[in-house]
């Protein structure tokens, strides 16, 4: 009877001190769905302090660290949560995304890979992979993966934004207008799905409709950098050279990696406005 009792106690003692720390695991991914990933490094830090063996903290510590630019400390989160557990396709998928940011697209391919021979409907893991798969040359296997991606999952906004952005590069203007439609409509308030939209409205040479569209992403998103250089060079097609020049400037005090990117957009407005 003693020893029953000691059991329980046991068992007892370990939902109490448990519970805690996975209120810790949870509070850090509902930080996540606000977006508030510096709080969340926090909860999945205290998370991890009390559980220092669980793979899923490490992994889940490092894609909120990806999402606040700590590339290396993410890095080392996903090698421990794959040393913790070999199976845990999260943390291969996060590793991949941090090669891509590092351009070793090969070993971004390998742990693509790994994590869709773990879980092969692994939405974010198929929409990561696919994008490699497409600047590799490698077509018709990208949209094949964002195809299976959309079957799994016909309410997934970001299938149809990613297919949609390829269809759009392969000439094909109409399905790929459908799919970014579709992506809106599943997700209105998404400022990198406006933010695609509105770049393909920009080459369709629909000026004022990219502009609705970037100007919703700032509503989303008031700090969303690229939202501001997109509809600055809008403007700048349009020769409203006052406007282009403040957003473009803007993005890039919001964002200064941007400059090179749309650097010649920005010259272009100043000159053709002093003329």
């Amino acid at each position: 009877m003693i020893r029953i009792h000691f059991l329980i106690l046991i068992i007892f003692s370990l939902q109490l001190f448990s519970q805690p720390n996975e209120e810790f695991f949870t509070e850090g991914q509902n930080l996540v769905t606000n977006a508030k990933y510096s709080e969340a490094e926090t909860e999945f830090s205290k998370y991890i302090e009390l559980s220092p063996d669980s793979s899923k903290g490490y992994s889940e510590r490092g894609n909120v660290r990806i999402l606040l630019k700590k590339i290396k400390e993410a890095q080392e989160d996903f090698d421990k949560a794959i040393m913790l557990d070999s199976n845990n396709y999260r943390a291969y998928s996060g590793r991949g995304a941090i090669y891509v940011l590092m351009q070793n697209d090969e070993m971004a391919i390998k742990d693509f890979s790994r994590a869709l021979q773990i879980n092969p409907n692994d939405l974010i893991t198929l929409n990561s992979y696919s994008s490699i798969l497409y600047r590799a040359g490698n077509k018709s296997e990208a949209i094949e993966l964002l195809n299976k991606g959309v079957t799994i999952d016909p309410t997934n906004a970001e299938m149809y934004r990613s297919r949609g952005t390829i269809l759009f590069f392969e000439g094909d203007t109409i399905n790929a207008l459908n799919d970014l439609n579709k992506a809106v409509e599943l997700s209105p308030g998404s400022a990198n799905i406006l933010n695609a939209r509105g770049a393909m409205f920009r080459e369709m040479g629909k000026y004022n409709e990219a502009i609705a569209d970037f100007n919703k992403a700032i509503e989303a998103a008031p700090n969303n950098a690229e939202a501001y250089c997109r509809r600055g060079i809008a403007y700048l097609y349009l020769k409203d050279y006052d406007n282009a020049i403040k957003d473009i400037e803007h993005g890039i005090s919001l964002e200064p990696s941007l400059e090179p990117l749309v650097k010649k957009y920005l010259n272009e407005a100043k000159s053709k406005k002093g003329k």
